[in-house]
């Protein structure tokens, strides 16, 4: 079937009875088309044949995403591309290379498994908007112009395809775009590493991706820190003023300090030792204690009964979160919204704030690139800035 693609002639398309999917093959263009399905769904497209001499479709965008003519100047594009491709590569076949799914499966998957816990959220990612674009492409096929594409594409993409009533406008956050354009880098990255795959250059730096981070939550003053404490002290979980105490003077996260173990805790040497499985980035690391939180330690161990050092008492077990009791103290002490996690983030203001060199802080939190840490003294210096303000308008000089 052929047609001069427009979006007036798309919107009066009417599916052949009996037909399950069509290819509406452009007449200005061609190569470039629109394949419709039996549910109406349309993506503009190319068909061409590679150097086997096999033919092969290549979804663009979807309809509605981009223009017609906005998606035809694309398809001519890459049409340009892939016969130069060829025309280089004539009377030889290319190396082979996996597809998009055989490779993030197969190689990418095993490989994040083993150095990192993200893996089931690389898995998400992939599944929910990586794999229905670039699955099927073979990687060598994926050029940078189909990543700026793909970039385009997401910045319109509804949450969850639109599906949740409750935002159904909402498009995806740009953190969200981000995540998903560097896994997209980080999977060609590895891909390059391999020596089997003939690529050698990342599609992904047609872009320029940032990776800066903006920590959110709240930093708490020692006054703040103080009346958390009481609150705590007055909970029916017995455990929960020293978990503060614990998570406030080291700047653990959460679950490790949960999920502690005395086997981890070193006396003689006032050391905690988080294990490799128990660390986020699976390196594992050794925290030298304050000489407060050593004696809070040293309190409990005498009366220890078990492995754990915050045991539940009616489990024996660690606590999953001790959310309820968390709660309460937070709001005793007047601050609504607080997370377990912004102790961390005050701990590490308060150490740079004290003199703290970054790299002291960057090991104190376990942290395996600066960068992730480097955030911290923004903070620090905008707070600076603010005291700085206050002092200033307080004088009078500069009304």
């Amino acid at each position: 079937m052929i047609l001069h693609i427009t979006e007036k002639a798309l919107n009066e398309f009417i599916m052949p009875a009996g037909k399950k999917k069509v290819l509406v093959h452009d007449q200005e263009q061609t190569g470039f088309a629109v394949s419709v399905t039996h549910n109406g769904t349309m993506s503009y497209v190319i068909s061409y044949r590679d150097v086997q001499g096999a033919q092969r479709q290549e979804r663009l965008a979807g309809v509605g995403d981009v223009s017609a003519n906005a998606a035809r100047a694309m398809a001519r594009a890459r049409l340009a591309d892939i016969a130069a491709t060829k025309g280089q590569t004539v009377g030889a076949r290319r190396s082979s290379c996996p597809t998009m799914d055989s490779f993030f499966f197969d190689t990418f998957l095993p490989h994040v498994q083993n150095t990192s816990r993200s893996y089931e959220t690389h898995a998400s990612i992939y599944r929910n908007h990586i794999q229905p674009v670039f699955g099927n492409k073979r990687l060598d096929d994926v050029s940078g112009q189909d990543i700026i594409d793909f970039n385009t594409l997401l910045r319109s993409k509804t949450v969850a395809g639109g599906k949740w009533k409750t935002q159904a406008d909402k498009r995806l956050a740009n953190g969200t775009v981000k995540r998903i354009l560097i896994l997209v880098r980080h999977i060609f990255n590895v891909a390059i590493e391999d020596k089997s795959n003939v690529i050698k250059e990342n599609p992904t730096h047609a872009l320029e991706l940032t990776t800066a981070r903006n920590v959110k939550g709240k930093f708490l003053t020692a006054a703040q820190l103080g009346a958390l404490l009481r609150a705590a002290e007055e909970s029916e979980n017995e455990s929960l003023a020293d978990i503060i105490r614990v998570m406030g003077g080291t700047g653990l996260r959460r679950e490790n300090v949960l999920a502690m173990e005395w086997a981890w805790f070193d006396e003689a040497r006032g050391t905690l030792t988080v294990p490799t499985e128990s660390d986020k980035a699976k390196k594992g690391f050794v925290l030298h204690v304050s000489t407060g939180v050593l004696e809070v330690l040293r309190m409990r161990s005498a009366v220890a009964t078990g492995p754990w050092v915050f045991p539940n008492p009616k489990t024996g077990k660690p606590y999953y979160s001790c959310y309820d009791a968390w709660v309460t103290a937070r709001n005793k002490a007047n601050l609504p919204g607080l997370r377990m996690h912004d102790l961390r983030h005050t701990y590490a203001s308060m150490m740079l704030e004290s003199g703290s060199d970054i790299v002291d802080v960057q090991h104190a939190l376990g942290h395996t690139q600066l960068k992730t840490t480097a955030v911290y003294l923004h903070l620090t210096e905008g707070r600076k800035r603010a005291h700085a303000n206050a002092a200033a308008d307080a004088t009078g000089l500069f009304a």
